[in-house]
């Protein structure tokens, strides 16, 4: 959940590395992480604020459930888990835009592009596949279990009516290389406890296996791509909107400006551009006095 960014917080941009371009850093636009096409960047705090209060919530309740059940080593293992830290974790991101390193708002873009598309996916298998209806639960597990895989698709719906957020193309690493480092964790899993999380990642069923495999690999990549015009096609929709919450926010004085985040690095560069100009005089000084010299 990302605090409220000030006009005078922006400078202009600064030459990016290899790293920053490849991520797209150096078109970031940070008005896009605080503010909203339907309220005021305030009231977007505000509804982050209550949604962030929910996932805490069912955070320590899963926590507790864990280890009062025994099965504590579900937490950090089981997607679901993982999927929902990653959720809670984007909404409690109360880091300034301005004072963290630029690759940490880089990572948020990422960690966002990888909720919105584990959050379809993680219902729909649950109640599609994995869902046991003759399973005895008492109420503090029901509330863990359906806010998992039910109430998270509820929290991802609103952020995403009403942040602003963009998917560009290279975010898709986000939930493509989470999803490969999950298939590595599941099969550290299977070596140490002998029992695969999920049955359908089970290699030994040949064929089957590696169109599960390959499967989620292609099923990611479209969400992604539906996504990314999900969130294009809202941003279209309410563009006349946008512009009067922005008259009234503030915040259109910060939309389309290619701005970065005033981190140490960007201090560095800015500084070493301002003394250039003064060491270059100072190095052709000696010369000029030489030539009044010698004539």
């Amino acid at each position: 959940m990302t605090s409220f960014v000030s006009q005078s917080s922006i400078t202009s941009p600064t030459p990016a590395s290899g790293l920053r371009r490849f991520f797209g850093y150096h078109d970031l636009d940070l008005s896009r992480f605080i503010s909203s096409n339907l309220v005021s960047a305030h009231n977007l705090l505000f509804i982050r604020l209550i949604v962030a209060l929910h996932l805490s919530a069912v955070f320590i309740a899963t926590l507790y459930v864990s280890a009062r059940d025994g099965v504590f080593y579900m937490v950090p293992t089981t997607f679901t888990n993982l999927s929902n830290i990653g959720l809670t974790a984007y909404y409690l991101d109360l880091r300034s835009l301005t004072s963290q390193h630029w690759f940490l708002s880089s990572t948020l873009s990422l960690l966002y592009a990888s909720v919105v598309v584990y959050h379809i996916v993680v219902p729909a298998i649950y109640w599609g596949m994995l869902f046991d209806p003759h399973n005895t639960m008492d109420t503090l597990n029901k509330y863990v279990d359906f806010s998992h895989h039910g109430a998270d698709f509820a929290c991802i719906l609103v952020e995403m009516i009403f942040n602003r957020m963009e998917l560009p193309w290279v975010t898709i690493m986000g939930p493509i290389s989470m999803i490969i480092l999950y298939m590595f964790l599941a099969w550290v899993y299977f070596a140490a406890r002998g029992e695969w999380l999920y049955g359908f990642l089970d290699w030994s069923k040949g064929p089957v296996a590696a169109g599960w495999y390959i499967g989620l690999l292609v099923i990611f990549s479209l969400l992604f791509v539906l996504q990314k015009y999900i969130h294009h096609g809202r941003d279209s929709l309410l563009k006349r909107r946008r512009a009067t919450v922005a008259a009234k926010d503030g915040t259109g004085a910060l939309e389309n400006k290619k701005c970065i985040v005033v981190d140490e690095e960007s201090r560095q560069l800015q500084d070493k551009a301002i003394q250039e100009p003064f060491v270059d005089q100072k190095e052709e000084a000696p010369e000029t006095i030489e030539t009044t010299g010698s004539k």
